[in-house]
């Protein structure tokens, strides 16, 4: 096939003699659509597609160069699930390309969202450590792991943990050991007897040891009651603001060319606009509370950006586990000039929007906007809605002249128009109804 892969540059030392050439047909890049039969010589792979239809065809050469020839392989260990030995191996030829240079974290088609939102709420939990495995070290984990949190954010957060582990495994064996096909006893390449058995080992551990999910973890189906209020404010105080915004700190007061008191008398002098008067500095400040409950959230290039913005904003993310009690729910992701690199994930619900707009209020300095970017959808500790509460934040939003947006970006939008910010925003969702019957 002209311009297509050629298997039989990589299968060559593997291959007995006799054997048929390999046959290769067009697919596509989504998930079972494109694969590779060693026994019968077929590969399926899209033939254009770009850099993420190149990295499909990597994907399945890899597999042609280093995994077993027979299916039989994956079912030779009687103490290892199949299903697992399979996703194991598909970790280990992602490994193995990453460390060949391709970009494999860009390997995904989309689908691991939806994939591991309706997995949690099936409660599969050994097909989802086991998926989280196959395409651990790609950002389809990390999508994978998005929709495991709207429903379960300790499933979620024992996805990333798994993937975390994974790579530790295999971080200090030599490449050549790793993609090794020397034939074993049994017949079957080393790299695979020897590294996939120790992934697959880790992956069945974790199933066995915690079939029923992380401890902790609510009972799928059983959602919690509905409280009529609010969850106390609980700030993670652990998050990192390690990264420095340029422009967030500075002086208190700037030279001023009028005023009613000289501050400054060398600048009569020195200074050709003779600014030896003071003026309070503008420090692009304000307070932004962001919702990071399962139909909000913020990324890092989204914080980075509002944080350019208003390099000396106060951001405080949010979110409540529904029916928990000792989990944080609230972070401080920007203040003083410093700002996180990693987001916490949300804990799915909200739960606490009442406090942490008090709280939001406690923070903010005369003449300072406060926005609010969230869907109105406003929650009990149960994550269940109450007109009540919503009234509550409602009557807030109005008293305070709280800004309400739907998304960072139209945030970062008012903060670059402080005209409008005087006039406030509009209220949304559940905030928006109790409002309507106030009136």
């Amino acid at each position: 096939m002209t311009g297509g892969p050629v298997p039989e540059l990589l299968t060559s030392r593997r291959d007995r003699p006799g054997v048929s050439r390999w046959r290769v047909e067009g697919g596509a890049a989504r998930r079972g659509e494109a694969w590779t039969d060693l026994g019968g010589r077929v590969m399926r792979v899209p033939l254009g597609g770009g850099a993420h239809g190149r990295l499909v065809r990597a994907h399945e050469l890899m597999h042609a160069r280093v995994s077993p020839i027979t299916a039989a392989a994956f079912e030779r260990w009687d103490d290892l699930d199949a299903r697992s030995v399979e996703c194991a191996e598909e970790f280990r030829v992602n490994h193995l390309l990453d460390r060949l240079g391709f970009e494999v974290r860009e390997l995904r088609d989309g689908s691991e969202r939806l994939t591991g939102e309706r997995l949690a709420a099936a409660g599969e939990w050994a097909e989802l450590l086991r998926f989280a495995a196959a395409v651990a070290g790609t950002r389809g984990l990390t999508d994978l792991a998005t929709g495991v949190r709207r429903v379960d954010p300790e499933w979620a957060r024992a996805c990333r943990a798994l993937g975390r582990d994974l790579a530790r495994v295999v971080r200090r064996v030599p490449t050549a050991s790793l993609a090794s096909t020397t034939p074993g006893d049994d017949g079957h390449p080393g790299g695979f007897v020897g590294h996939t058995r120790a992934i697959a080992e880790l992956i069945e551990a974790r199933v066995r040891r915690e079939r029923d999910g992380p401890r902790g973890a609510r009972p799928h189906g059983a959602r919690p009651a509905a409280t009529g209020a609010f969850a106390p404010l609980l700030l993670d105080d652990t998050v990192c603001l390690e990264r420095r915004v340029r422009g967030g700190v500075r002086p208190r007061r700037v030279p001023a060319p009028s005023g009613r008191r000289v501050v400054r008398a060398a600048r009569l002098v020195t200074d050709p606009a003779r600014r030896a008067f003071e003026q309070p500095a503008r420090t692009g400040g304000g307070v932004v509370v962001v919702d990071q409950s399962g139909s909000m959230s913020i990324t890092p290039e989204e914080l980075t950006a509002l944080v350019t913005r208003a390099p000396g904003a106060l951001v405080v993310g949010y979110s409540h586990a529904p029916g928990s009690s000792g989990v944080p729910n609230a972070w401080i992701l920007a203040q003083g000039g410093r700002s996180a690199t990693r987001i916490p994930s949300g804990n799915v619900g909200n739960g606490v929007d009442g406090p942490v707009l008090r709280f939001a209020l406690s923070r903010r300095r005369p003449g300072e906007p406060l926005i609010w970017i969230s869907d109105g959808q406003v929650t009990d500790s149960g994550d269940h809605a109450d007109p009540d509460l919503a009234a509550a934040c409602a009557r807030l939003v109005v008293r305070y002249g709280i800004v309400m947006v739907p998304s960072v970006r139209e945030a970062i939008d008012r903060l670059g128009a402080r005209r409008t910010l005087r006039h406030g925003g509009v209220a949304l969702g559940r905030v928006a109804a109790a409002l309507s019957a106030a009136r």
